[in-house]
């Protein structure tokens, strides 16, 4: 029987980590849904709280069973059940992306105060990413308080960057928000410079000037390259396929959304032979 001991330990913790990772997503599915709703009603001044659920088209309120993350759009076959006009995908897009990331964080980080203060940090990331996609504008509704909050989070909760506590954590966040607000204002001026027009707007700045916050300085330079790689190839792409035209306006949020995430998730390991806290 004690030969069987680690056996049935493994099984059991198996079945722990299987269990929880459920939940997590699940939860990230709700918050996508409640991201969904941020995306549509925060550019229009709207309540995010009130009133409930509601369909585009006809305005009627959609019932609570047709209100379930991924479920409902499969099943109402991506209609609404009143006026049978089709609801976008990206309702559906915005909770799975949700629900995978939350899963994600969960089997990096595990329960610990990480995977609360980066799932918060994402889903911010991926409303103000779809609001600048429709808007071409980066909320100061999310990314002002965002700066307060990573800023804080460095202060007060030990292990948000790994081996740095104290002044250290606080310095590599504090860092982070003038490496973030420096390069993209640099980079501004050089633009304008080149260009003869804004090449990089306000919004940008401030959003990685957040990403510094959350991620530290080191995270900032990783977000700019990801986000600089990304945004070139899709936009190439773009134009290829002639969706887009050179002198076309591209978002810059998005990309500088996925960079970061992508830097998030080489914390605690080696880039380009830094340690990445």
């Amino acid at each position: 029987m004690k030969k069987n001991k680690p056996s049935l330990l493994l099984i059991q913790g198996c079945y722990t980590i299987t269990t929880m990772g459920i939940i997590i997503f699940v939860l990230g599915l709700v918050f996508g849904s409640f991201a969904n709703v941020v995306i549509y009603r925060l550019p229009k001044g709207k309540s995010i709280v009130r009133p409930g659920s509601q369909c585009p088209s006809c305005g009627k309120n959609i019932l609570w069973y047709d209100n379930i993350p991924l479920l409902s759009f499969l099943l109402l076959k991506g209609k609404c059940r009143f006026c049978k006009v089709k609801i976008s995908p990206r309702y559906f897009v915005v909770e799975l992306i949700t629900g995978l990331l939350f899963l994600s964080l969960y089997f990096k980080f595990g329960l610990t105060i990480n995977l609360l203060i980066y799932t918060f940090f994402t889903l911010c990331l991926l409303i103000m990413g779809f609001i600048d996609i429709d808007t071409y504008l980066i909320s100061d509704v999310i990314v002002l308080p965002g700066i307060v909050i990573g800023l804080l989070c460095s202060i007060f909760f030990r292990g948000m960057h790994y081996e740095l506590t104290g002044i250290e954590s606080i310095w590599y966040s504090f860092i982070g928000i003038l490496t973030g607000c420096g390069i993209l204002i640099f980079l501004a001026m050089i633009g304008r410079l080149l260009f003869k027009k804004e090449a990089m707007g306000g919004g940008d700045i401030k959003l990685l000037s957040m990403i510094g916050a959350f991620l530290g300085w080191k995270s900032v330079f990783i977000t700019i390259f990801f986000a600089s790689l990304l945004g070139t190839v899709i936009s190439l792409t773009l134009i290829g396929l002639k969706k887009k035209k050179m002198e076309d306006y591209v978002p810059f949020g998005p990309y500088l959304g996925l960079g970061a995430i992508i830097a998030l998730f080489y914390k605690g390991l080696v880039f380009l032979g830094f340690f990445i806290n």
